[in-house]
């Protein structure tokens, strides 16, 4: 390959004895690089003796490369090795949260697009850097060599408490210039609350299939169904919304009555006189439904964030996206879904069991973020998405029809995403049996087998 320049230079923002650089001095250094590619390079540590051919090799590969980041490890305490894996490039995760790492490969020519670093946003300047850059980049990419090795661990992005205000200039900026948001709460360990803002007030269609039947409690009769809806009515925020209850023939006549009186003009009854298959229910809800948007809801939830539609649906709203989900938790404040896993062959819930106030790795429990899927336990869609990809398969009536439907939406070029800022109670399976059938294992993996293991942006396993 014949180059006008060298490939790459690598700058430190620590010297040689380890001390912080004078920023002015590293931010003329930057804008004076003469090579195609620089290494910012933060923290003490060490960059793999293959670095420079790693390099050259994605460069080569990746013909509009302008951003490259890697894994990473640190010594441990004890002397080991611990690695750090992170996800590939995720635009909204990076507002939350500098997970990039300790090492970021820049092509000169987008450096100088954005004017270099702003020294004056001192110890915000290098993530507002990695926001500016991404923005404009052609290709972000994350390679899973682990390319940096750091003398310690770090919080990946942590800040300085006076550098806090210089991190929500940086990143109320980014907001404005991609769409709009707010930055709720920055943070010295690194992981910062920012959110979408809805655009509009687009109808939103609550699309529930339910039995609607009484369930035996110890204190008396219960229905799930309707204690689910009561809860959106007394905690909901948004009120662009319609209620397509689906239900069954042998549903209790007094459920539906108090169901017209919690929710009046704003319900829909549309009765299934089928067997069961919730994939059914949910296409005959979606076309007897009215909203640019529909939520599929299970009956046997309960609302624990007033802003659950709002934070789904701004996730929704963003150019490409297809679907966006919620964290849902056991009655037991266990984790039971922060999103779909693909890993090794197994379709299973990101953080099943964990407590409920556990960050996940690299804090992912925390921030808005890209997945692969989402459960349709609690999901929202619009509906020109949903008809697009053909809805629901009834070939899965039961078991594994969110995984199809998440595949087709994300095999169509949609992108899927989960916030933490919607969450909600999902007592699951107390209103049927779950069981697996192996027809349903067939289809699913069937059609889906090759995309089973997908660890690009939950890199663990699950």
């Amino acid at each position: 390959m014949m180059l006008e320049a060298p490939l790459l230079s690598v700058l430190r923002t620590v010297d040689s004895g380890g001390l912080p650089r004078d920023l002015e001095e590293f931010a003329a250094d930057l804008l004076g690089v003469d090579s195609l590619f620089v290494a910012v390079v933060s923290g003490g540590g060490s960059l793999r003796e293959d670095f420079l051919l790693t390099v050259a090799e994605w460069v080569a590969r990746c013909e509009h490369l302008d951003m490259l980041y890697s894994d990473e490890t640190f010594l441990g305490a004890d002397g080991s090795i611990v690695p750090v894996l992170k996800p590939d490039f995720d635009a909204e995760r990076l507002r939350c949260q500098f997970y990039l790492g300790s090492v970021i490969v820049y092509r000169m020519s987008l450096i100088r697009e954005i004017a270099g670093l702003r020294a004056e946003l001192r110890g915000a300047a290098l993530y507002d850097l990695a926001l500016r850059a991404s923005r404009r980049a052609r290709s972000v990419v994350h390679t899973t060599d682990r390319l940096f090795a750091g003398e310690a661990s770090v919080q990946l992005g942590a800040v300085q408490s006076q550098d806090l205000p210089l991190v929500r200039t940086a990143l109320e900026q980014y907001l404005a210039e991609t769409g709009g948001g707010v930055v709720d709460e920055v943070h010295t360990d690194g992981v910062h609350a920012t959110h979408r803002g809805v655009v509009g007030n687009p109808l939103v269609s609550i699309i529930i299939p339910t039995r609607g039947l009484w369930s035996s409690e110890t204190s008396g009769r219960k229905s799930l169904l309707l204690e689910a809806v009561r809860s959106i009515e007394a905690l909901s925020t948004y009120s662009a919304i319609e209620y397509v209850i689906v239900y069954d023939s042998v549903a209790e006549p007094e459920i539906l009555e108090s169901l017209a009186i919690e929710c009046g003009s704003r319900l829909r009854l549309v009765e299934w006189t089928y067997s069961f298959n919730f994939s059914g229910k949910i296409n005959l809800g979606a076309v007897n439904s009215s909203g640019e948007y529909l939520l599929v809801l299970n009956d046997d939830v309960e609302l624990i964030t007033p802003g659950w539609i709002e934070a789904m649906l701004a996730l929704a709203q963003l150019p490409g996206a297809g679907m966006a989900g919620c964290m849902l938790y056991y009655e037991d404040e266990t984790i039971q879904h922060a999103g779909h896993g693909y890993w090794r062959g197994d379709a299973t819930h990101i953080g099943m069991f964990e407590p409920r106030n556990s960050v996940g790795p690299l804090d992912g429990y925390r921030v808005e973020r890209r997945v692969l899927g989402v459960t349709a336990a609690c999901a929202l869609m619009p509906r020109a998405v949903y008809l697009e990809v053909g809805g629901m398969t009834a070939l899965l009536p039961g078991n594994f029809n969110d995984v199809d439907l998440c595949m087709k939406v994300t095999t169509a070029g949609y992108q899927i995403y989960w916030t933490p800022r919607a969450s909600l109670y999902h007592y699951e399976s107390k209103t049927r049996i779950a069981a697996v059938r192996k027809y349903e294992v067939d289809v699913a993996w069937g059609r889906w087998g090759s995309r089973m293991h997908d660890p690009r942006f939950w890199p663990y396993a699950v």
